[in-house]
């Protein structure tokens, strides 16, 4: 292999590394179909001592999100789990068709639950 390319590849290997330290890393799963239609659970475990709960569930939710939005739909949370050792976040989520007028970024990650309390008062 060529110098040149082995010194891009470490640099490339060194700056994800920075970035993983620096701002915490996480793996998550595959997200799984749980009864073959539209509910779905993602598991993500963070890998970096500095990545906080916070940010795990954040990232989790985006996942999520994004999950349903490629199928052209919204997310609705279903059910959230945390654990400390290790450090994990848990969704149980389903994909809704999107309604008419809907705004996007606004009420598409809040659980049904949360919807429920907003619409009372």
């Amino acid at each position: 292999m060529h110098p040149s390319v082995i010194s891009r590849a470490a640099t490339l290997l060194a700056s994800w590394l920075a970035a993983c330290v620096l701002g915490g890393c996480a793996n998550f799963s595959e997200v799984v179909s749980v009864d073959g239609g539209d509910n779905y659970n993602l598991t993500a475990t963070g890998i970096s001592y500095t990545m906080s709960m916070s940010r795990l569930t954040n990232a989790s939710r985006e996942k999520a999100v994004a999950w349903c939005a490629v199928q052209g739909r919204d997310m609705q949370l279903r059910q959230q789990a945390r654990s400390w050792q290790p450090l994990q976040v848990e969704l149980d989520f389903r994909c809704l068709p999107r309604e008419a007028g809907t705004s996007e970024s606004g009420l598409n990650a809040l659980s049904l639950t949360r919807l429920q309390m907003i619409t009372k008062n």
